[in-house]
Formats: structure tokens, sequence, C-alpha cells
């Protein structure tokens, strides 16, 4: 049983296009670009006119003033990956009253 040089070298090519497109399909790296941003690059503060700030007013609603001083203690962790120092982290952290924090979201959201 031997077979024909033209058979030999179809499938040597045949067996070299396949390599070539899963050696193609593997090596491509994602059509997409990893990006790492920020809280403060995202969530910029903007200014508002006194106008806008009137019709706020007007609304029932406050403007928050100054940073807020929980957020800033969430913000603030330890930087070691040590069991310890998360545990500490996690003793330290109070979350109560964040739920208050969410209902009044939700009631001043359902007004509008």
């Amino acid at each position: 049983m031997t077979i024909s040089k033209n058979k030999l070298i179809s499938v040597i090519i045949i067996l070299v296009v396949v390599a070539g497109g899963i050696l193609f399909f593997l090596n491509r790296g994602p059509s997409y670009q990893k990006e790492s941003i920020t809280i403060e690059q995202d969530l910029t503060p903007i200014e508002l006119t006194q106008e806008e700030q009137q019709a706020l007013q007007a609304e029932g609603l406050a403007i928050p003033s100054g940073e807020d001083a929980t957020a800033k203690d969430l913000q603030s962790v330890r930087t070691s990956d040590e069991l310890d120092a998360i545990k500490a982290d996690l003793n330290e952290t109070d979350l109560s009253g964040l739920d208050a924090e969410l209902e009044a979201i939700e009631s001043d959201l359902s007004g509008l």
C-alpha cells in the first residue's frame, strides 16, 4: 500500500494550513483593552450654577458639602495582604447606617 507523491503533498499542505489556523486563533489577543481607572477619575464633581442649586433646593434636595467622611473612612485600608491586616480592616470598618442613606436615596429618586 503506497501513497502517491501528490496525495502526500496534499496531506502535508492541509496539515500546515490547519496548524496555521489553530496557531492564529490561539495567539490572537482579546479584541478589547483593559483599563484601570480610579474612582476619582470617574466621579469628578461638577460645579452647579446658582440657578441649578436653587432649583435643587426648591425640589427639597440638599447639596452635599465637602467630602463624605464615611466614604473617606471606607476607602482608607491597610495595603498589606496579610490575614491579620485584613481582619483588622474588617473589624475597624463601621457599616452601620449605610441602609439609612440608601433609603434616603430611594425616596429622593421616587419623587422624580
